[in-house]
């Protein structure tokens, strides 16, 4: 009989999720996922991203942790005094995935972040060992970016909503205009 070990999942969105809650359930993880995404404007499309989410670990059985507080003043006051937006970005949600994750009692903690291609899989990784290091909570970090098709194929297949950017309203920007250096303005 294989043991499971309970584990916080910080999610995105629901495509995200498909794939990398599967792996870890697969590892022997018990998830409780957990929604903290301050960087998503407008409000409207973290409302279309929390809905897809909450359908889909409805479906899978899966508790979900939503944080309700939407700072967002906060949060674009971090992004914009942050030498590397993303990575702040990155540290944030982590942070906060951590300090849940302690509250609730959980030991490990991780994120779907790791299945993007267009993420910096080193920030992610650097932002889960600093949030852990503080909190004393385990980072269990997969590079989960060879996933990433089966993850479309997954929500198209369930219909699931695919959204067209990270969340952040420079992502927005940067997508239509097509900047070199994301993260870095």
């Amino acid at each position: 009989m294989k043991t499971t070990e309970p584990l916080l999942l910080h999610a995105c969105c629901g495509p995200c999720m498909t794939v990398v809650c599967e792996q870890l359930q697969r590892e022997g993880f018990a998830i409780t996922a957990f929604f903290y995404n301050p960087n998503i404007h407008p409000w409207k499309e973290r409302e279309r991203r929390l809905h897809a989410l909450t359908e889909y670990a409805d479906s899978k059985n899966i508790p979900l942790e939503i944080e309700e507080e939407y700072p967002l003043e906060e949060n674009i006051r971090m992004l914009l005094d942050a030498e590397n937006r993303c990575y702040a970005c990155f540290k944030d949600r982590l942070t906060a995935t951590a300090d849940r994750a302690l509250e609730l009692g959980i030991e490990n903690f991780s994120t779907t972040l790791s299945v993007s291609p267009y993420q910096n899989q080193a920030h992610i990784k650097e932002a889960g060992a600093a949030a852990s290091l503080e909190s004393g909570v385990r980072f269990i970090y997969r590079d989960f970016r060879e996933l990433y098709r089966e993850s479309i194929k997954i929500s198209r297949e369930a219909e699931i909503y695919r959204q067209p950017y990270c969340g952040c309203v420079f992502s927005e920007r940067d997508r239509y205009l097509k900047l070199k250096s994301p993260g870095q303005i």
